[in-house]
């Protein structure tokens, strides 16, 4: 909160012309951590008289604890995701005892059954104010899962092929399409997961190799960083977050295939990948020109994932570098080039994470830059240094270049306050 709401002393809360709690305010979900933070500062809003105690405990019971991820919602998420695998295994295996309109119309009816399912206990829960139950979350995503064995099923009694990348692309369009319509952010997960699956399918039936697959992992990684930024911009927050992380682990996902010192395909593209770079340079240019300062940073970032995954897949040799006993110079200058590269961007997202005050995407850059140590230290620097070397080599970087921000940081600070002075 940014200024605490007044309400004059003289006037009771919701009286004609002054801001009080409406009859019927919908309840947030907030964490334990955000609802103390809130009590304090309601406490102290009291003491200094800028709200009186009915407009405090109108405030606060705008907001009931509820917790990101309990156990409830990993055990119903998890059981969503098996039992929509077992509808599309089923649809796999023909169900030979039935006809395939049968088989097509029994899909249906399941899809239809959950999505009803779905939005009565939607309704249920906005009507009872449970905005904590992760029940709603997981029959949608049931609901999405059950739309690609309509789908499947659908290709099938149509003799259509079903390892065809355009079935993919249809159900991750559908889940995404029913994720905004009924503002539901588990099936957008899936719908963005699969939309980029297709993306990525449909590269490599083009031409396989490390730069058709890391190119196009970056280049929908910066696509969906880019409609992320684009949600803020309208007030979207909710849905911005999948399209950010899901993004962010593309791009990290992308250079670090690109730095794996093997030789892997042709560095060749194709229509599909040049298609889909245009689609999220014309997106990055749009973040980027309606974006704030954290947004331009954040596309600024997907960016140079995409140009150094672009650069490492084709600086490549004729040959696996595994003989790293008598590796060329140039072989030690990519691999000295790609620690460098991954480390940035890393460090960049974790950087990010802290600016946007979410953990996730903290822990999924570190987690992904001790992987990558950890490979790069097995497959090409086991000659020079070990893994423990190359260890502490990284993290001295890392802790210098914290040093130096929050150096640059209470500098900042201090030129602000004479200023001000």
């Amino acid at each position: 909160m940014t200024a605490p709401p007044t309400i004059p002393p003289d006037a009771p809360a919701g009286s004609p012309g002054q801001p009080g709690p409406a009859p019927h305010a919908p309840v947030v979900a907030a964490t334990p951590g955000q609802l103390h933070w809130l009590e304090g500062e309601l406490a102290h809003w009291q003491s200094e008289g800028l709200v009186d105690p009915v407009a405090a405990s109108a405030i606060r019971n705008r907001y009931v604890a509820s917790r990101r991820f309990t156990l409830s919602h990993i055990v119903l998420t998890l059981g969503a995701c098996f039992v929509g695998l077992g509808l599309i295994w089923l649809v796999a295996s023909n169900l030979d005892q039935m006809s395939p309109l049968v088989r097509f119309l029994l899909m249906v009816v399941i899809w239809l059954g959950l999505i009803g399912t779905a939005e009565v206990l939607a309704a249920r829960r906005e009507r009872e104010g449970d905005t904590s139950s992760p029940v709603v979350g997981a029959v949608r995503l049931l609901a999405a899962g059950a739309f690609g064995a309509v789908v499947f099923q659908a290709a099938q009694s149509l003799q259509v092929p079903a390892f065809e990348p355009i079935l993919v692309g249809v159900w991750g369009l559908g889940a995404v399409l029913w994720a905004y319509a009924v503002r539901g952010v588990a099936p957008l997960v899936l719908g963005i997961g699969l939309i980029a699956f297709w993306f990525v399918w449909q590269v490599m039936s083009a031409g396989e190799g490390a730069f058709a697959v890391s190119t196009a992992l970056a280049a929908a990684a910066l696509a969906g960083v880019s409609v992320g930024v684009v949600h803020s911009m309208v007030g979207w927050r909710d849905f911005a977050l999948p399209w950010r992380e899901i993004g962010a682990a593309l791009g990290l996902v992308a250079l670090f295939i690109a730095a794996l010192p093997f030789a892997w395909g042709e560095a060749a593209g194709s229509i599909a990948l040049w298609l889909g770079l245009a689609v999220a340079g014309g997106l990055a240019v749009l973040a980027l020109a309606r974006g704030d300062r954290v947004d331009r940073f954040e596309v600024a970032l997907s960016a140079l994932a995409l140009a150094l995954t672009i650069a490492l897949s084709l600086w490549r040799f004729d040959q696996d570098v595994m003989d790293t006993a008598n590796l060329p110079p140039g072989a030690w200058a990519r691999a000295v080039f790609a620690v460098v590269a991954y480390l940035f961007v890393a460090s960049g997202y974790a950087v990010l994470g802290g600016m946007r005050d979410t953990s996730r995407l903290t822990w999924l850059a570190t987690a992904a830059l001790v992987i990558f140590v950890t490979v790069q230290a097995f497959a090409v620097f086991a000659p020079i240094v070990s893994g423990a070397a190359l260890f502490l080599i990284v993290g001295l970087v890392l802790i210098g270049t914290g040093i130096l921000a929050d150096r640059g940081r209470r500098r900042l600070v201090s030129e602000t306050k004479e200023a001000l002075s």
